[in-house]
């Protein structure tokens, strides 16, 4: 294109930095209407309201829609969807024919109106330095819209005197980069673990702490840096940075945020506090001390007389309280201080707390004074002796929650609720069942049959009733569990959130049955297996035993006899074991066949029907067990008839 044509029908998108060329003064005279006359009405409208050529543009508010015009009345008449020249005012039907008219046409111009496109160009290349959609475009592309925005308005250095536009300044030109290296040809990623050639498709982008370069993918991280390159967290602007500079920077690890330890000024606070509660607390109990042993001295009542003085203990017992501490005028309190209800009535009277002297009442459902009944040692008794006296003292809520509350602190730390006990049975039978998992899986490993091309050796009679055992104290102390669970679930309360979390310990410990009791159904098929396999050995045995074969019975009849009763005692002890096993085997499967059922009556219950279709697959195994031992041990009771039969003959 010529430096005559003028560009319509369009904006330019993207960076606009080095599009535009240096601002030349014009030298021609500012145009005026007469000079451009023979150019159409709209653009002598439009030169006539622009400035001079000679400045710069500063309205940057025209668009190429102002010259090209989409849609616009064009000579008094309405042209819809069509284009028109910007010099000529010639109508065009598409974009690709106004771009050839302008180059047929238009190609040679007066220098006057030269001046005047180079104007109007440069005023939309500064137009299109503000509007960058696809720079916007290409950093979400690149993944780089998350980084932290220099929010702060962009700064501004004011022009010359004859130039009133100002330049506007991103932040972070204002990083020094003489420290940044200088691309080369055959640049790579700075990055150890990255050997990507920088160029146009992988980026080459300078890190703007240490100046290297490396690819678009690390330098995607950000950080505040000075003018002179530096981490500034406070005063800096953001900058792209490389990772090595970014996990460097001073802070990085630090995982503890600012604090500032209060704790010596709480304690001192606290201090002053309890010091002065505790010489409270010493103060009243020096009080009840006096009193209760000053009441203990008293000679026990004997029943009325007629010869008693009038009042008699009654009068000693209150002089002696009202000795200990002087109590507080009745007529100067109309009302009690705890629940400001008026005295007056005979049935509403007032009473003294005997350790601070101050007028209470008694009544029952406020409880602003009580008497409390303590048990003193008899002055005359040796200490060795259990003599007590029962002493009744009236103390007000403050006095007696002063005195006595530290007391049932400590009390209430030592006692454990029914509940906290049976939770903390249900967790020992749990920390006992994860101790013996490990071995009861250890076994299950020792009873898997050997593969063809492994030299495993077959498990061994030791190895089967080692994992029967184990298997046993689990079922047991998986019953012990359950048994503990349905403890605190129907443990009574009457607080619904005690209720809510009874019911979640026993989900959670229905939850734990459910997982660990599963690897025990695959015992009873392997013990089934290897039992088998023992007994087919028990039954072949006789056929290598010449005694059993009856080859010595021809030369010494006594020694066919005691190879007989061998026989018959090796036949017994064999038979004990696999009945006892048996046995055994069938009724750990029956106890787990009851836990299983419980539990899936729990799940209906609760509407899981995942673990209601499992647990109904485990009783249905488990069926199928308990119907084969049931078999074997009727197998061993004929045999024992067989066994008692071939003795008697």
């Amino acid at each position: 294109m010529s430096s005559g044509r003028k560009l319509g029908g369009g904006r330019i998108l993207g960076s606009g930095k080095g599009l535009a060329p240096p601002r030349t003064t014009s030298p021609f005279p500012p145009l005026s209407d007469t000079s451009i006359g023979s150019l159409p009405s709209r653009l002598s409208s439009l030169n006539s309201a622009s400035p001079p050529s000679s400045t710069p543009f500063p309205d940057f508010g025209q668009d190429l829609a102002s010259n090209v015009n989409l849609g616009a009345p064009s000579n008094g008449a309405a042209t819809s969807g069509k284009l028109a020249c910007p010099i000529c005012d010639e109508e065009m039907v598409t974009l690709l024919q106004l771009n050839r008219h302008l180059d047929d046409v238009h190609q040679e111009l007066p220098e006057a109106e030269q001046d005047q496109v180079k104007s109007w160009f440069d005023k939309q290349v500064l137009k299109a330095k503000r509007f960058q959609p696809i720079s916007l475009i290409n950093q979400k592309l690149r993944g780089l819209d998350v980084f932290e925005s220099n929010e702060t308005q962009p700064l501004t250095v004011p022009a010359a005197p004859g130039k009133p536009v100002d330049t506007i300044i991103d932040p972070e030109e204002l990083v020094t980069r003489k420290h940044w290296q200088r691309t080369r040809g055959d640049d790579t990623c700075t990055d150890p673990t990255c050997d990507r050639k920088l160029g146009p498709l992988s980026g080459a982008v300078n890190c703007r702490k240490c100046g290297r370069l490396f690819c678009e993918v690390h330098t995607m991280y950000q950080m505040k840096l000075s003018r002179s390159a530096n981490h500034e967290p406070v005063r800096g602007v953001w900058c792209r940075v490389c990772e090595t500079c970014y996990k460097s920077r001073e802070g990085y690890n630090d995982h503890n945020a600012l604090f500032r330890d209060h704790t010596k000024n709480f304690a001192a606070i606290r201090s002053k506090r309890v010091d002065r509660q505790r010489l409270e607390v010493q103060r009243l109990e020096k009080r009840l001390t006096k009193l209760t042993r000053l009441l203990a001295e008293l000679p026990q009542e004997q029943g009325p007389a007629l010869l008693s003085p009038l009042g008699g203990p009654k009068v000693a017992k209150k002089a002696i309280e009202q000795s200990v501490v002087t109590w507080e005028d009745d007529a100067s309190v109309s009302r009690c201080p705890f629940c400001q209800q008026e005295f007056g009535s005979w049935t509403f009277r007032r009473h003294h707390c005997r350790i601070c002297g101050r007028v209470v009442c008694a009544d029952p459902g406020t409880k602003c004074s009580t008497e409390v009944g303590l048990n003193v040692a008899h002055p005359t008794e040796k200490p060795t002796c259990n003599g007590q006296v029962s002493v009744d003292v009236r103390m007000c809520s403050d006095c007696k929650t002063t005195i006595f509350s530290h007391q049932d602190f400590i009390d209430s730390i030592t006692h454990k609720p029914p509940d906290q006990v049976a939770y903390e049975n249900l967790r020992q039978f749990e920390r006992g069942i994860r101790s013996m998992m490990p071995e009861f899986h250890k076994s299950l490993l020792a009873l898997q049959p050997p593969e063809e091309d492994s030299s495993k050796p077959p498990p061994t009679h030791n190895d089967i009733q080692h994992a029967a055992k184990i298997r046993k104290r689990l079922t047991y102390s998986f019953r012990q569990y359950d048994s503990a669970a349905k403890r605190i679930l129907n443990m009574p309360t009457e607080s619904p959130t005690q209720k809510l979390l009874q019911k979640n310990i026993h989900t959670a410990a229905s939850s734990f049955l459910h997982t660990n009791m599963l690897p025990l159904k695959s015992v009873p098929s392997l013990l089934k297996s290897h039992t088998a396999g023992h007994r087919r050995l028990l039954s072949n045995g006789p056929s290598h035993s010449p005694l059993r074969n009856g080859e010595s019975v021809a030369f010494d009849p006594e020694t066919s006899s005691l190879g007989a009763a061998s026989e018959v005692s090796t036949a017994v002890s064999a038979l004990e074991t696999e009945e006892k096993e048996a046995k055994e085997k069938l009724i750990v499967l029956e106890e787990q066949r009851f836990m299983v059922q419980e539990m899936l009556g729990h799940a209906r219950s609760a509407r899981r029907f995942e673990e209601v279709t499992a647990l109904t697959r485990n009783i249905e195994e488990l069926d199928r067990e308990i119907e084969a031992s049931k078999k074997v041990v009727n197998d061993i009771s004929e045999r024992w008839e067989g066994v008692f039969a071939g003795a008697a003959t």
